[in-house]
């Protein structure tokens, strides 16, 4: 019985010690649990109302910038809700720098106001003599208009019309009349030198295909032998040497050079290309725009059986010449939708030209153009105090704007139905299309954002509408010199926060429209098969954390330079474009992106 009392007593002794370990454990892993919640930091939840004040928005783009930028003092910011006439943030809002592209934004407003959105740019065919049996006696002219969209396919439709006409032989020349613009081409300030990039393409008013011509490279039977190369259009002032390898491997290396031999341009192709590649489009910048034209108009009429029996000479057209066939661009809605979306610096400079020629009279020039779009600005509320503008594409310089400015004017453009809807569709779509397509979303509805970027070394810029969550539109500009921050962080951050801004407004003009406010706020229905449309993926995070390229436009190559690159019934004073029909081009491209 005693052994039997010990062995009790031992048990729960043991029992005691063990429920007395577990405690102290139970204890320690508590107190540690509750150390480790103190320290740990506290996850900030989004509120699903967003911001809803000012003041919350101003400390999310103050947060915004001091994460994202080193040197503040070289960014410039201003944010003005379109909806409520109020001014939400500005940073160094008045001070002038250098804007790149947004230059575009000047441009592409004051064309739609002064020229209208169904203006038409034209080129033209005309003669002195009349044609009979099929025999034109005299010269025939070209006259261009300054069309930035006169491509290959429509210059062969245009000389199509002309063979309607019944023209089967000139028995005179071929005379180029480009006397609707200067002939200064390039802009004030671009650092052209040798450089043979194609957004460094010259202007003019007789210009074909954005001042480029299009060398062609395909690999050839078998692998050693010479590759293909073609130019496109082929033209009576261009001439082609080739030495392209077809090799083995799966990316080509390829150099393009162009220099001037015997009053031509002699474009330079080597290197080695792929068997297996498609081929590839490669574009060169001409010197002279007009005898390029020109000598693709010849080349055209022996294709299409016309016989050209004189030469090609430059002169004005005289007034009292007939109109025999005449091709329109798009209207200028268009135009201005390819200048914006692909920062295309060619068509600024042509629009800019043709603004001065049609307001102050021919030829156009860059000086005319610029007093037009500067009388623009300051009839919209732009201070003169903080613009100073060299061309019409921001590829200068020397160009100067404030962030305030970019930001007036895009509210001015907003409030006037007359360019809204004109002006907002040629920006680009956050996410989805021109020089902001690869730009990552982020939970941001793409569809409330259109943009018009700028690059240039050192100088990024961004500018144009959000939509926030409460359907207010806010007009805002980023202009950053000096790599002073982030450009894609710090413009993906703001972005954001404007979307975020989902606080109650009542604005002054649109009240009544509450409703319609309500409406916008929703999140837009996806695409469905149903509807005829494709579901699409989101496009792949570009990992570079670099401001984004203004694209040349579908199927355009970068090139690499050669060394041995070497730079060098109607009368027509009468004759006005008129309405006609066509399409931005998809198969020639864009031709301008704007970098340096």
């Amino acid at each position: 019985m005693r052994n039997m009392g010990q062995d009790s007593v031992g048990r729960f002794l043991r029992f005691s010690l063990w429920a007395v370990v577990l405690c102290l454990i139970a204890l320690c892993s508590s107190d540690a649990l509750a150390a480790r919640k103190k320290r740990a930091p506290k996850k900030r939840i989004a509120s699903k109302k967003g911001v809803v004040s000012k003041t919350a928005f101003q400390a999310r783009v103050r947060r915004a910038i001091k994460r994202q930028c080193v040197r503040p003092g070289r960014l410039g910011l201003y944010i003005r809700s379109v909806s409520t006439a109020q001014t939400l943030y500005s940073h160094n809002a008045a001070t002038r720098r250098i804007p790149a592209s947004n230059v575009k934004l000047f441009t592409a407003a004051a064309a739609l106001a002064r020229l209208g959105p169904d203006y038409r740019f034209a080129t033209d065919f005309y003669a002195k003599g009349g044609v009979r049996g099929g025999v034109l006696r005299g010269d025939l002219y070209l006259k261009g208009y300054g069309d930035p969209l006169f491509v290959h396919e429509k210059m062969r439709d245009l000389v199509r019309r002309l063979k309607l006409r019944g023209v089967r032989r000139i028995e005179g020349d071929l005379v180029a009349d480009d006397t609707f613009f200067d002939d200064k081409k390039h802009g004030r300030g671009w650092r052209v030198g040798r450089s043979i990039k194609p957004y460094l393409a010259p202007h003019g008013a007789l210009s074909l295909n954005f001042g480029l011509a299009n060398v062609l490279v395909a690999p050839g039977d078998r692998i050693g032998g010479p590759a293909r190369a073609n130019l496109e259009p082929s033209s009576r002032a261009l001439r082609l040497w080739a030495k392209v390898k077809t090799s083995r491997g799966r990316h080509p290396k390829i150099w393009v050079g162009r220099r001037r031999s015997k009053g031509k341009d002699l474009v330079q192709v080597g290197g080695s290309f792929p068997a297996g590649s498609r081929m590839r489009t490669y574009r060169v910048p001409v010197t002279d725009p007009t005898a390029f034209t020109a000598g693709a108009v010849a080349a055209e009429f022996e294709r299409q059986g016309i016989a050209l029996r004189g030469g090609i000479r430059r002169a004005a057209t005289p007034p009292d010449a007939r109109l025999l066939a005449r091709n329109l661009s798009p209207p200028l809605s268009e135009v201005v939708s390819g200048l914006n979306k692909f920062s295309n610096n060619f068509v600024a400079e042509q629009v800019l030209k043709t603004m001065g020629a049609e307001t102050h009279g021919a030829p156009g020039t860059a000086e005319k153009g610029l007093r037009v779009m500067r009388d623009f600005l300051l009839s919209v509320g732009v201070s003169a105090k903080e613009i100073a503008l060299a061309d019409g594409s921001g590829l200068s310089r020397m160009n100067r704007a404030s962030p305030r400015s970019l930001a007036v004017l895009l509210e001015a453009a907003h409030n006037d139905f007359r360019l809204r809807p004109e002006f907002m569709a040629s920006l680009a779509v956050f996410g989805v299309d021109g020089t902001v397509k690869k730009r990552r979303r982020r939970g941001v509805d793409s569809r409330r954002v259109r943009v018009k970027t700028g690059v240039l070394n050192g100088v990024r810029a961004f500018s144009g509408y959000a939509a926030a969550g409460n359907g207010e539109i806010l007009a805002f500009s980023i202009l950053m010199n000096g790599n002073a921050c982030r450009p894609k962080s710090l413009t993906g951050e703001l972005v954001r926060s404007m979307a975020a801004l989902n606080r109650s407004f009542s604005s002054p003009v649109n009240a009544h429209l509450k409703g319609a406010r309500e409406i916008m706020a929703r999140p837009m229905p996806k695409p469905s098969v149903r509807d005829g449309w494709r579901r699409r993926s989101s496009p792949r995070p570009d990992p570079a954390e670099e401001d984004d390229l203004e694209e040349l436009g579908p199927g355009i190559v970068p090139i690499a330079e050669s060394p041995q690159d070497d730079s060098p019934g109607e009368s027509p004073a009468e004759a006005a474009p008129a309405e006609g029909s066509g399409a931005w081009p998809s198969k020639s491209g864009a031709g301008g992106r704007n970098r340096e």
